[in-house]
Order: C-alpha cells, then structure tokens, then sequence
C-alpha cells in the first residue's frame, strides 16, 4: 500500500520532470523562460483591486489577458507594462 507522502511527491516529479523538459527542448536547446499566468484573485491583489473589476475590464477588452477555454488568466510581466501605459500626471505630461 503506497503512503500519502509518495503519492502526493509524484506529481511534483512529474512537474519538474515537465519544467526541464519546457527549458531544455527535444533537442538539449535552452528555451527562453516564460512567466506563469495568474488567475484573476491573484492579480486582484496585485494591483489591489477587486478581482470582479479585473474580470469585468478583461471582458470590455481594457487590460491584456489570456483566455484558455472559459478561464481567464493574466500575466504578471503585461500588467506591470500596462500599468506603465495607463499612468496619469496631475497635468498630463509623463
């Protein structure tokens, strides 16, 4: 009988396994690094708004996201460059 230790480690050798393999590529070439994407709760609390805002302004097409099916995911690296878009200046100027 397997104990709850080796069954829940597996699939973390298995990600792992998967992560070289990304980095590596089938012929021992090093990928370039890419982000994770987030979910919507956890870029709500980076920029410290309401994760039901986040998604309404995804939906208008307002802030860059990644749609995979019918979950919506985000970027960490494309929401740093859009807030830098977005800024305003008492007076207008950057």
């Amino acid at each position: 009988m397997r104990t709850l230790n080796l069954i829940s480690s597996r699939p973390a050798e298995r990600l792992r396994a998967g992560a070289a393999r990304l980095r590596t590529g089938r012929r021992g070439v090093t990928d370039a690094p890419f982000t994770p994407l987030i979910d919507a709760k956890a870029a709500s609390r980076l920029l410290g708004v309401p994760h039901t805002w986040l998604l309404a302004q995804a939906r208008a097409g307002q802030i860059p996201h990644h749609r995979l099916g019918h979950y919506v995911r985000f970027n960490p690296d494309d929401l740093k460059e859009w807030l830098t878009q977005t800024r305003s200046i008492p007076g207008g100027r950057l």
